[in-house]
């Protein structure tokens, strides 16, 4: 373990990319670092449902003969939960030395603080790290080829989670893979038939919500979430064998369930989305001007035969006029000197991640500048979304830049950027509309 230790030292030194891939070509054959990066970054097999300062908080001088490994496959496997886990990790924690202790936390709170995302190293072992399988939107043009009568649904402006009812108990879960604690939701969602249930977060309901998507976020990300604030509004419903790609139900079978499986909860805080149906793209850009008109965000084309699939759809298709792209902050540059912000992380540098687009933005709170300020390894390689009006690429230069960009919010939920061929649709899109 002393050798892992130094490996991640030497990680943490450098900010080169290419030397930070030397490192772990070299050490690839060493199969405690392996299980380690798959303790912290695989959300899929392993879901501890506890974070480091909320054990760390947890009132408990007692210890463990338990390994390490044992109690992480413990909380993972659900043996323990709640208090229980709390206790079991606080007794770990209590029994290693100082940096067995900040490592142990790191694992916990899902960052080795090494700057390597999850695409570097399945690049050095091949499927180190798997993605929770998520169906996602493609973006509307006149060439997409939607058979109508189809469905257009609200598009929800909140931040993505699926909810999986094993028939004892409902789980929440990022886009990432990481479990999300909702307990009011969760034990009102137990009455469900078993499955997976796809849906968003808002702070009141998706068609009402109480207040923009930033702040919404914000509260529902937050140490002290308001339960009983936050409404669930489901698009989807999927048996195992359909979220497992071994079965391709059509949507409006499957919305056809989930509208049937909704009907028999009474409760305000689990909302099935606003959905139309729509015989020509006409009426369904109609729909959505109607729900924009409204301050709500756009909408989402879905064609009746749509098949759940781990990928992008070009059956669900994105409608929207505000343009934003969601990429990787890579660098935090401090204010004017003279101002008030001399000192302080007020710009932040972002790039995708195929290195085509790459600029600098502002338009953070102060409130949110001095979070940054103070924890800016925190946001390093963090997901931000940008808004912006255009895509321009000066003389040169390999790269495009965007046009009057600004800070919109930080991403908890993505762990990939939007490729310079995605803001291009995107681009396109909004202009068409």
């Amino acid at each position: 373990m002393l050798e892992v230790l130094h490996i991640l030292k030497e990680l943490r030194k450098t900010n080169s990319s290419n030397e930070k891939m030397f490192i772990l070509k070299h050490n690839k054959d060493n199969q405690i670092l392996k299980q380690l990066l798959k303790y912290a970054y695989d959300h899929v097999t392993y879901t501890y449902g506890i974070r480091a300062w909320n054990m760390l908080e947890f009132e408990c001088d007692s210890g463990t003969d338990k390994e390490p490994k044992e109690v992480l496959d413990m909380l993972s496997e659900r043996k323990v939960t709640g208090n229980a886990a709390l206790k079991l990790a606080k007794q770990l924690y209590n029994t290693l030395n100082p940096e067995y202790k900040e490592m142990f936390c790191q694992v916990l709170d899902r960052d080795l603080k090494i700057g390597v995302g999850e695409k570097t190293l399945n690049k050095i072992w091949k499927g180190l790290i798997p993605k929770p399988n998520y169906c996602r939107c493609g973006v509307y043009s006149e060439k997409n080829k939607i058979k109508y009568p189809a469905f257009i649904q609200l598009k929800c402006d909140g931040t993505y989670r699926e909810a999986y009812n094993d028939g004892e108990k409902v789980i929440f879960k990022t886009r990432s893979g990481e479990i999300y604690e909702n307990p009011l939701l969760s034990e009102i969602m137990k009455e469900l038939p078993k499955g997976y249930y796809l849906g968003e977060f808002t702070i009141g309901r998706a068609d009402e919500p109480d207040m923009n998507r930033a702040e919404a976020n914000g509260l529902i990300n937050s140490d002290n979430p308001p339960y009983d604030k936050i409404h669930f509004t489901v698009w989807d419903f999927l048996e195992e064998d359909d979220y497992s790609l071994k079965r391709n139900m059509p949507y409006s079978t499957r919305f056809n369930c989930l509208d049937l499986n909704l009907n028999q909860l009474d409760n305000e805080l689990v909302n099935l989305v606003p959905c139309k149906i729509v015989n020509s793209a006409k009426e369904a850009l109609e729909s959505v001007s109607e729900w924009m008109s409204l301050g709500l965000e756009g909408g989402v084309l879905k064609d009746f035969d749509t098949a759940f699939k781990n990928g992008t759809s070009n059956q669900q298709l994105k409608i929207k006029l505000k343009v934003d792209a969601d990429l990787r902050c890579v660098g935090l540059i401090d204010g004017t000197n003279g101002t008030k912000y001399e000192g302080m992380k007020k710009v932040i540098a972002f790039a995708s991640d195929d290195g085509k687009i790459k600029g600098q933005c502002s338009g953070m709170t102060d409130a949110m500048i001095s979070e940054v300020t103070n924890n800016h390894d925190k946001y390093i390689n963090k997901i931000v979304t940008v808004e912006f009006n255009d895509l321009t690429k000066a003389q040169g230069n390999d790269y495009y830049a965007l046009s009057h960009p600004r800070f919109v919010e930080w991403r908890n939920d993505k762990t990939e950027t939007d490729t310079l061929e995605r803001v291009i649709e995107l681009r396109d899109m909004a202009k068409s509309l």
